[in-house]
């Protein structure tokens, strides 16, 4: 294959209007932030609070837990 078959599309075409050096390069700019992956994330710190599966466990200290209790 030669050089010219192997040609890369443009990144970006401006195909209307008239914008001058620095609307393209904040336009650039943005599109190149919005398209990286930012890095890696930290592991979420796991909060058990509320979870659904507490409602099916026992609730100790209601009323009626200490029928034999004798004062």
């Amino acid at each position: 294959m030669s050089e010219d078959s192997k040609s890369e599309r443009p990144f970006l075409t401006v195909v209307g209007g008239n914008p001058t050096d620095e609307d393209l390069a904040v336009l650039v700019t943005v599109l190149a932030g919005a398209g990286s992956g930012g890095g890696d994330s930290e592991p979420a710190t796991r909060n058990d609070w509320g979870r659904p599966i507490d409602r099916l466990r026992p609730q100790w200290g209601g009323p009626g837990s200490f029928t034999n209790l004798r004062y």
